[in-house]
């Protein structure tokens, strides 16, 4: 006959222990082969600056081709929010310890929480792949990518946040232009590009993007 359902049951810290040993002894026997030079593998430093993209198929100039790179507009304002959170947090610990209140005890303790959620959840998503000895990818910094994107919205409510509304929604739609009209400008990487990489050239904002070479 059927078991009960207890006698499925197991404890969620020991099967969290263990899938989480599992992946990185996977992980980690991912290594990147010495002989071969691998043009798609990335380090992680490269990644919050937005040093790399990452080539999805063929590259010959008859194929369609697909190169993965974040919207500059996105990913360099969400790593320099984090580097603000942290520059921003210190000066309000300093301005405490010397008895000035910038914040009610609401929003201090709403600071701090935004600081638990985006700024912890980054660095917990980013940090393992800089200990692990497997080949990385760009795409592995997808799962930190939105903590950094959800703490730019943070950062740019808390400096708007003494505007009036008119200025605010101002400021809001000229950066929700600038992401749409860059997407607009790159999206053939994401569409596909039919026709010769080095047509492409002018989108290649930095040197170390492998678009056209």
């Amino acid at each position: 006959p059927p078991g009960g359902k207890s006698y499925y049951k197991s404890k969620f810290f020991n099967d969290f222990w263990h899938l989480n040993v599992a992946m990185y002894t996977t992980n980690n026997a991912l290594v990147p082969d010495p002989d071969k030079d691998d043009v798609l593998a990335s380090s992680p430093r490269q990644w919050p600056i937005l040093e790399v993209g990452l080539r999805m198929c063929s590259w010959a100039d008859n194929a369609v081709k697909y190169y993965l790179l974040g919207n500059p507009f996105v990913w360099l304002p969400g790593t320099a929010s984090l580097v603000l959170y942290v520059l921003i947090l210190a000066w309000y610990i300093v301005r405490r310890q010397r008895q000035y209140q910038d914040l009610t005890p609401a929003q201090w303790d709403h600071y701090l929480y935004i600081g638990k959620i985006c700024l912890v959840g980054w660095f917990l998503h980013f940090i393992p792949f800089c200990i692990m000895g497997r080949v990385t990818y760009l795409h592995h910094y997808f799962p930190a990518l939105y903590f950094s994107i959800l703490m730019t919205g943070y950062i740019s409510d808390h400096f708007t946040s003494n505007f009036n509304k008119k200025f605010k929604n101002i400021i809001f739609g000229v950066s929700y232009l600038l992401i749409f009209g860059v997407f607009l400008y790159f999206k053939d990487i994401s569409f596909g590009m039919n026709y010769p990489s080095k047509e492409y050239k002018s989108r290649k904002w930095f040197s170390t993007w492998n678009i056209v070479d």
